[in-house]
């Protein structure tokens, strides 16, 4: 009788400085650990890389930590693993998914000012990003699950007037969404 392994899910956090070949040698050393991406993000800001990993494997955190150590110090990056819960394949929609723009001049705490409203509405943010333009102009957008209990409109409501008390224009579109 064959030997069952049970995979275990890892999430990863990798950052430092950005430059060619970090995908590449970090998904290297997951392959040579026979760990499987799940899941992934990265990004570039400021010079900075970023990548967020979901992975599962039939091995320990430790080896698997070891696996990834030295690409991390060859690359310069701050690493980190830990266990992640185990994803549900067919999970229901936490929310109805919906898009928040905003722009205006930059100032601080723009994104606090409507990251609250939708926490205190209970609006899960899913996504963000943002970036400062030339002359001074800020954009900003937030992929959110609405619960079934938010109302859109009202929503969209509370945004534009908080976006206004810092000059932000703000519109909420709802997003369409297919299955891969």
């Amino acid at each position: 009788m064959g030997q069952t392994h049970r995979m275990t899910e890892y999430a990863i956090a990798a950052i430092g400085d950005d430059r060619p070949g970090i995908v590449a040698t970090l998904s290297d050393a997951l392959l040579r650990a026979n760990a499987s991406i799940e899941d992934s993000s990265m990004t570039i800001l400021g010079g900075q890389f970023a990548m967020l990993l979901v992975v599962s494997a039939d091995t320990s955190q430790l080896i698997l930590e070891e696996a990834l150590s030295a690409a991390a110090d060859a690359l310069d990056l701050t690493l980190e693993v830990r266990p992640s819960a185990p994803r549900q394949e067919h999970h229901p929609m936490r929310g109805i998914p919906h898009v928040v723009a905003a722009h205006g001049p930059d100032q601080q705490g723009l994104v606090t000012v409507l990251a609250r409203v939708l926490a205190d509405a209970g609006v899960n943010i899913t996504n963000f990003g943002s970036r400062v333009g030339g002359a001074g102009a800020f954009a900003m957008w937030f992929n959110v699950d609405l619960p079934p209990s938010v109302d859109a409109s009202v929503l969209e409501h509370a945004l534009r007037d908080a976006g206004a008390s810092v000059d932000l224009s703000v519109s909420v579109h709802p997003v369409e969404v297919e299955e891969l």
